[in-house]
């Protein structure tokens, strides 16, 4: 039974020490102070639709490049401009 708690216990040490490594490194890509204004920002929704339409377009080209159905195209190209909406809505919501 010692072992299994010694085994526990050292288990919850290191999985404590690796979450305290990593969460400074999360906060400081998630979170941006903003000099000009003096108020904290979130900067991981534009990096995230900005990956998001990246990742859309690729699929955009692989359809069109593998012949898919017009709805699949259009299904595509649709999202491409709802992930476009959502960057200009965030880009005018941080001015």
């Amino acid at each position: 039974m010692s072992i299994k708690i010694k085994s526990l216990m050292s288990s919850a040490v290191l999985a404590g020490t690796l979450v305290l490594s990593v969460a400074p490194a999360m906060a400081r890509d998630y979170w941006h102070w903003q000099e000009t204004e003096h108020r904290w920002e979130r900067r991981a929704d534009l990096r995230s639709d900005k990956r998001d339409l990246a990742e859309a377009r690729r699929q955009l080209d692989y359809d069109r490049a593998h012949r898919a159905s017009r709805r699949t195209i259009a299904e595509d190209e649709a999202r491409i401009r709802d992930i476009e909406r959502d960057i200009r809505a965030d880009v005018h919501a941080q001015r």
